[in-house]
């Protein structure tokens, strides 16, 4: 098996106040149903969920994500995510969720993660797929960001 770890990172302005920002992310199973791809989020857990996504291919290879995370915040304006290894778990997930004012009303959402998934492919296909992995996992981040716009601003 092969790792590709890929870093994204991305922003989004959303016009709510930081506190109602915030306690959506704590929600983390709530929150879920903005992830582009994800067939289910459940709480196993203090602060431990574990996700499991739709199958993905590409050519001959396919795929399905599965991690097992650990949350922590400060109750304020950050919120970090980490993988805890669990049974059955074939991908290496890190990452934070900064967010800050942008006036009374509105908060600036930074999501920076680094997904590492276990993808079965021969040594020829690799460069290949590198490419894949990581135009799935940024076209996904903007995707949540967005999903997370519009549900925070009551839009459909």
């Amino acid at each position: 098996m092969a790792k590709f770890p890929t870093e994204v990172e991305r922003a989004v302005t959303v016009h709510v106040p930081l506190a109602r920002a915030y306690a959506f992310f704590w929600d983390v199973v709530g929150s879920s149903c903005c992830i582009p791809g994800l067939e289910r989020c459940e709480a196993l857990g203090a602060d431990t969920y574990r996700f499991v996504y739709d199958e993905r291919s590409t050519g001959p290879v396919s795929l399905i994500v599965r991690y097992t995370a650990r949350y922590s915040g400060n109750g304020t304006d950050e919120i970090r995510f980490r993988g805890v290894a669990a049974s059955d778990d074939n991908t290496d997930v890190d990452g934070v969720i900064r967010l800050a004012a942008s006036g009374p009303d509105a908060a600036r959402v930074t999501l920076r993660q680094t997904l590492a998934p276990d993808t079965p492919v021969p040594w020829l296909l690799q460069g290949v797929l590198r490419s894949f992995v990581k135009k799935e996992a940024d076209d996904a981040v903007g995707e949540y960001l967005q999903g997370v716009k519009r549900a925070l601003e009551g839009r459909s």
